[in-house]
């Protein structure tokens, strides 16, 4: 357990360090604001206990209130599911009343049930109930602790991501979770499939989870209750479970799937899956509310493509372009269709549980965008996703790329055409025209640009593709 110490009287902080250290394995003590400041911002804490009264830097006189208040408060906007306990010497009945009516925060920290008390207030002369309450936080961190996770040796889960399953496990009253990646994710977010595991190896729960910084499950929790709840129901798996104290700034949404094997669209494309193709339409059916809602506008291609890669990212990649002129495609005016769509459509992102049918998960880019996306997305992640490696070897050539508007060239070699030709027809029947299919494709293939594990030279055969169609 680490515990953060945040007191300026040097003789006190000597009295107290060893009694927090019989119940925490890493105690660090900082003096004032400024070095309490800087170790949260290297270092992820279980529990914080602040002084009011601090100087701003160390050996400078200049102790007040205000920067006790000052370090609270960049607590609660860097990691706000990090519990902080007063512990002052300024008896002030009002503050302690103040913390619980103002920031009165209760939640379950330790993933046991009940919910406690996020910011407490302890008195410097009534130091044994502090000390009595850490060692009872320590207590439920060990049971924590002691709850196993088995992973694939290069997934490499960090410690608060570990703690966040853990949580998660305690709430379904298992012993284990069997964890693995469902989509590699970004550097920062991890989409898992986790098991939760009894003493005697039952399966007690089975989740999609997103594990990421708590900005990014909050929001995408929004997006969630905002966009993906309005799909037609068995689409989406439903969200079961949200972790976001607990685990410093890393947080978790654990969405509940049936049965014990789940498997991506990538894996059944490897597999040669008979249906596959019936996927997309499947996944237009599912998302009918979103084009039930669209606008069709005329816009430049440059609009659409900045939905995919913004202007200052494509100045910045502008010599992966290796002298294509693209000023000309960005200023064609094309009639296209916005509404909501998932924005990060590739086929790790359509499971499938025991039941069988596709559902859309990793809901954190979900909003406003234009008809095509997500079948272009989906057609086009075969190719550019990094889990393209595990699919048939062979396709596409940057010759099938050079002819991706003319579908038969495109296809040609193709060991899934039936697939391809799915997107496509979803692609062209919700978009208000052939030149928004295009321009979203055009848009699709400069964002890859962008990344440094993709083909660059497939992306720019795309583009060259599209400028082709549009001249």
């Amino acid at each position: 357990m680490r515990l953060l110490f945040v007191e300026d009287d040097t003789t006190f902080a000597r009295e107290v360090e060893p009694a927090l250290a019989r119940h925490c394995d890493d105690v660090a003590w900082v003096r004032s604001r400024n070095s309490a400041l800087l170790a949260l911002a290297n270092t992820s804490f279980d529990l914080i206990i602040l002084d009011r009264k601090l100087p701003t830097a160390d050996d400078v006189l200049d102790d007040h209130e205000e920067h006790g208040w000052a370090i609270f408060q960049s607590i609660r906007e860097r990691s706000p599911g990090t519990p902080v306990w007063f512990l002052t010497g300024t008896e002030d009945p009002d503050f302690a009343a103040d913390i619980n009516n103002e920031y009165g925060k209760t939640a379950d920290l330790h993933g046991h049930g009940p919910a406690e008390q996020m910011y407490r207030v302890f008195w410097k002369r009534r130091i044994s109930d502090c000390l009595r309450a850490v060692a009872r936080f320590a207590e439920e961190r060990i049971v924590l602790e002691g709850i196993a996770i088995t992973q694939p040796a290069n997934l490499q889960l960090n410690a608060d991501e570990c703690r966040v399953l853990r949580l998660y496990t305690r709430r379904n009253l298992g012993s284990l979770a069997v964890v693995s990646s469902l989509n590699g994710g970004l550097s920062n977010s991890r989409v898992l499939k986790v098991f939760v595991k009894a003493a005697d190896q039952r399966i007690l729960a089975t989740a999609a989870a997103k594990v990421a910084p708590l900005a990014m499950t909050n929001d995408e929790g929004q997006r969630y209750r905002s966009n993906i709840l309005r799909l037609r129901p068995g689409g989406f798996p439903q969200l079961a479970a949200t972790i976001d104290v607990g685990a410093g700034n890393t947080g978790g949404l654990f969405y509940g799937m049936v049965g014990d094997d789940v498997e991506s669209l990538f894996d059944r494309l490897v597999a040669g899956h008979a249906v596959v193709p019936d996927v997309p339409p499947q996944l237009r059916a599912l998302c009918a509310p979103w084009y039930q809602a669209r606008r069709v506008e005329t816009v430049t291609v440059g609009q659409i493509r900045r939905r995919f890669i913004s202007d200052t990212k494509l100045h910045e990649k502008q010599a992966e372009l290796d002298g294509i002129d693209v000023t000309g495609i960005e200023a064609r005016q094309v009639s296209a269709a916005g509404c909501c769509q998932h924005r990060d459509l590739h086929c790790a992102n359509v499971v499938f549980d025991e039941r069988g049918l596709p559902m859309l998960i990793d809901f954190g880019d979900t909003g406003a965008s234009f008809a095509a996306t997500d079948p272009v997305t989906l057609e086009l992640s075969t190719i550019f996703h990094s889990q393209h490696a595990t699919l048939p070897v062979g396709w596409p050539t940057e010759e099938n790329l050079a002819s991706w508007h003319d579908l038969g060239g495109f296809s040609a070699g193709c060991p899934f055409p039936a697939f391809i030709a799915a997107c496509r027809t979803w692609a062209n029947a919700e978009a208000a025209s052939v030149d928004e299919v295009v321009a979203v494709a055009y848009s699709y293939a400069v964002r890859q640009l962008k990344y440094e594990d993709t083909n660059k030279v497939l992306a720019r055969a795309l583009i060259r593709s599209c400028l082709q169609y549009f001249a």
